[in-house]
């Protein structure tokens, strides 16, 4: 591919709480290349929880576009803002209102290409019908739709209707570096006050429902009465945590289970972590950014067969996979890797070899500039 001068590129978002995907765009931007793209960074509303690291990368940033949801002015804002930077590529990521005034705001300015990140399967909006028909729409004026996995594509052709030739496929990426650990298994648990011969089993996850955290709590609840000295760490935080709090008191668990809130460094977390476990429900879930951390620190996943999982968690070689809602076949999964630390072991070397060769943040953001240059080309 032949060098291009510095290209520019506009960052559309909504607001940016805390999650996968969130934490994917601040990796992403971290890692671009400086000298081939010059990037701002867009907000629609206030920045957010991860909103705000991105504001200390130090790129130039808008914020507060929209005065309140239903502010049509905000498109003549973004394109007033797309002339000025002289945007070549405007990046959305997948909210609703970012892909209804990015667009139009993106016509009016006659920028080159536009690049619409999606992320989620099995979404329902309010008036969905009416949504949907209003994507495809504007889906006509998008460039390329980015999905996050194999499965994911032929998920946005066959119910978005987005010609396949649209659609580029670019894995999640995380930074392995990240998750190391100088401390040993026994010194990990011990910090977490954690006897240092206990099988610990986590959950990465925000606390919402979509999550099913109450799989996770019953399927621990199981793996208690065969290894009763079993430890279960609910790593995140949401609206869900006083319920979930008082489940795992019902259930009689509660001393067994740890919430440990929202983590910024999981490395020294992960170093006490046996098996990971993931219970989500089919909406909104397609290829968990948690279970890669998680694999990227060899540790093996057991979870539910959601979205695109089955292209990383291979049953009996990284993990396992289990039917939506199915605690105790969660927990059958669960016991038989506590009780097998060779198995374990092997799927967890498996896993982060996995993540090397494919999952890295840094081939992630090589495929991102790639896409950039190829639009700017193209149009």
């Amino acid at each position: 591919m032949r060098k291009m001068k510095q290209i520019n590129v506009t960052v559309l978002v909504s607001t940016l709480t805390i999650g996968g995907t969130e934490q994917l765009l601040r990796e992403l931007l971290r890692n671009i290349h400086g000298e081939r793209f010059r990037v701002h960074v867009c907000f629609l509303k206030s920045p957010g929880l991860m909103g705000a690291e991105i504001l200390r990368l130090n790129f130039p940033v808008t914020t507060n576009v929209l005065k309140h949801r239903f502010d049509f002015s905000g498109i003549l804002k973004l394109a007033r803002l797309f002339k000025e930077e002289r945007t070549d590529v405007l990046f959305l990521i997948n909210h609703r209102n970012t892909i209804f005034y990015g667009v139009l705001a993106a016509k009016l300015a006659g920028v080159r290409a536009i690049v619409n990140r999606e992320n989620e399967m099995f979404r329902r909006y309010s008036f969905h019908r009416l949504t949907m028909l209003g994507r495809r729409i504007l889906h006509l004026w998008i460039d390329k739709v980015v999905a996050i996995a194999d499965g994911h594509r032929d998920y946005i052709a066959s119910v978005e209707k987005v010609p396949r030739s649209k659609i580029e496929v670019i894995y999640n990426g995380v930074d392995p570096q990240r998750f190391c650990s100088s401390l040993s298994s026994e010194e990990a648990k011990t910090r977490l006050g954690i006897p240092a011969n206990s099988p610990v089993v986590s959950i990465i996850a925000v606390l919402r429902p979509d999550k099913a955290h109450e799989v996770f709590l019953n399927a621990a609840r199981e793996v208690l009465k065969s290894i009763p000295d079993t430890h279960f760490l609910i790593v995140g935080d949401g609206p869900e945590r006083d319920r979930l709090d008082r489940l795992a008191h019902d259930l009689g668990i509660d001393g067994s289970v740890h919430f440990l809130g929202f983590r910024r460094e999981l490395g020294d977390v992960l170093a006490a972590v046996d098996i990971n476990a993931l219970s989500s429900k089919p909406e909104l879930e397609t290829f968990s950014v948690a279970a890669i951390e998680a694999m990227s620190a060899g540790v093996p996943i057991v979870c539910t067969d959601v979205g695109c999982m089955k292209e990383i968690v291979l049953p009996g070689k990284t993990g396992y996979l289990v039917h939506v809602g199915d605690f105790q076949g969660l927990a059958a999964r669960l016991i038989e890797l506590i009780q097998n630390p060779a198995a374990r072991r092997s799927m967890g070397k498996a896993a982060q070899v996995l993540v090397h060769e494919k999952l890295t943040v840094q081939k992630m953001a090589s495929c991102y500039e790639d896409l950039f240059e190829e639009v700017c080309e193209t149009k």
